[in-house]
């Protein structure tokens, strides 16, 4: 919102993992809400500081969690996002956004497999006891 407020492009990229459908709000339309309405200038501020908390778990999560651990909650939020136990989604995929390679990714996820947490298949990992 703050890059559409200056007319700049933001750098963000969104990646939809199921249907979705996107409402978009014209500039003018989102200042003018802002000040008349203060349910959605409430919704905008409850929404940069669920961001801002966001950014601060990742920047712990990189910082202080042991790759394992990045990747078990990975899957957890993923599992949550996505309402479901089965993850679509290829290991390589998975290291792209943990910045990490695909081999630690499949050496790990084989590692859980073992454990009985997940199964794992085709782009498709089977989430049990996670």
């Amino acid at each position: 919102m703050v890059c559409a407020a200056k007319h700049e492009a933001s750098p963000i990229m969104a990646k939809a993992v199921n249907e979705t459908e996107v409402m978009m709000v014209p500039v003018d339309t989102m200042s003018e809400w802002m000040s008349k309405y203060k349910s959605w200038y409430q919704f905008v501020i409850e929404t940069y500081r669920a961001r801002f908390d966001e950014l601060l778990v990742t920047l712990d999560n990189v910082a202080f969690r042991s790759m394992d651990e990045r990747l078990e909650f990975y899957l957890k939020r993923a599992k949550e996002a996505q309402h479901t136990h089965q993850i679509e989604i290829s290991h390589q995929e998975i290291a792209n956004e943990l910045n990490t390679s695909r081999e630690v990714i499949s050496r790990l996820l084989k590692k859980m497999e073992q454990k009985g947490m997940l199964a794992l298949h085709r782009n498709v990992i089977e989430l049990k006891n996670i």
